[in-house]
């Protein structure tokens, strides 16, 4: 069968699955598939080799010691300090930069603990549920597209096999308009009083709750160290600090090392793999030149259904990217191209009703999803325009 083809059944099959089991095993069929659709039997051997590949091992260890990271921060209070120094200076303004600033830790889910985390603060400003759940779910995710500590974002540096400085370099704006359309939105959607009234005692409270996440940003953007390396130094510190015992560390674990994560990663660079291997993706940019197709209005929709269609924000990343790496170049990455991707895929998932943080946290502010979209949609058609608007002047 024509690979191009063939990648579309497996993508078919892969967004129809996710509706009845996870995105883990969805996408580990839609490889077994477009693997026996092209090449056959020689797929099992494809798929140890990518398996039991040092980019597959390191990538999963990365991915595990950021949610572990994220939560023994959250297990050893640190984030609860972290909430505490920041509502004390900024008021108000500390309902968007709480969940902004816990965004810089991956956790699944994790919009739910910064709900939790700023809850007080919405009875204490009288938000609405659907305004309290619209500026935690916003504003939980901007980091998603340029933070090194992301599934999404280090999957998306593995599949064009560039460094994580570069692929920031193409992300970054993505980050900037996100938050300006929330900020933007959320202030002419409401009252929103800007408070800022900084102290040493609180700067020097926020640094000591927030100190393992900063050795990270240092140690891998600034230095340029290794992020696994960096991570393993920084969960050394803390443990070190916090005189860590096995009991911490079971229930630090239980919490970190989940199925789901693990088979995700090794579904995602098996696909990866196998559409490189097939050239799949190569046939498919053939397809669109001979129809005159433009490419980046391809990219952008094929991006963005797919992150719409699973909620997920690895999908992107896993799904689409190694079909557009013509497009986004590899290797020597085409900045706005990849921006334009990354962006679309982000949007698609932030709009989605499938979106986990955004359900989560609806059900525990009991808000009414319709009045959330009020705010959600609009917002995110800015940043869409915002960035399309870039694409075109870069």
């Amino acid at each position: 069968m024509d690979p191009s083809i063939s990648l579309f059944v497996s993508i078919l099959v892969i967004l129809i699955l996710i509706r009845f089991i996870n995105i883990s095993v969805s996408i580990l069929v839609g490889a077994v598939l477009l693997g026996l659709l092209t090449i056959g039997l020689e797929t099992f051997n494809q798929i140890f080799i990518y398996a039991t590949s040092f980019q597959t091992l390191k990538l999963l260890a990365i991915v595990i010691l950021a949610f572990t990271l994220g939560y023994s921060m959250e297990y050893f209070k640190l984030l609860e300090a972290l909430t505490n120094s920041v509502s004390a200076m900024t008021g108000m303004l500390s309902l968007l930069l709480i969940p902004l600033i816990v965004g810089l830790l991956p956790m699944p889910g994790g919009a739910l603990i910064s709900a939790v985390m700023i809850v007080n603060l919405v009875k204490e400003f009288n938000l609405s549920p659907e305004r309290a759940t619209y500026i935690n779910y916003w504003f939980r995710h901007p980091w998603v597209t340029v933070w090194p500590l992301y599934p999404s974002f280090v999957v998306g540096a593995t599949v064009v096999n560039a460094p994580f400085f570069e692929v920031f370099r193409a992300t970054y704006p993505i980050a900037i308009i996100a938050i300006f359309s929330g900020f933007l939105m959320t202030w002419m959607y409401g009252r929103l009083e800007i408070r800022f009234r900084p102290n040493w005692k609180n700067i020097l409270k926020m640094v000591y709750a927030f100190y393992p996440v900063i050795i990270v940003a240092f140690a891998s953007l600034v230095f340029k160290l290794d992020l696994l390396v960096t991570l393993v130094i920084s969960l050394a510190i803390l443990f070190i600090h916090k005189r860590v015992r096995f009991s911490d560390l079971d229930s630090i674990f239980r919490k970190t090392l989940d199925a789901k994560i693990i088979v995700l990663i090794f579904a995602v660079m098996i696909y990866k793999g196998l559409i490189e291997y097939t050239s799949s993706a190569e046939i498919f940019f053939q397809h669109l030149h001979a129809w005159n197709f433009p490419p980046a209005v391809a990219s952008f929709l094929l991006s963005f259904i797919i992150g719409f269609s699973t909620g997920v924000e690895i999908s992107y990343a896993s799904i689409a990217l190694p079909l557009l790496t013509k497009f986004t170049g590899i290797g020597d990455i085409a900045y706005k191209n990849f921006m334009l991707v990354f962006g679309a895929g982000y949007l698609g998932v932030m709009l989605s009703p499938l979106h986990l943080c955004l359900v989560f946290t609806s059900e525990y502010y009991k808000a009414k999803l319709f009045g959330v979209y009020k705010s959600l949609l609009p917002t995110g058609i800015l940043t869409a325009v915002l960035l399309i608007l870039i694409f075109v002047l870069m």
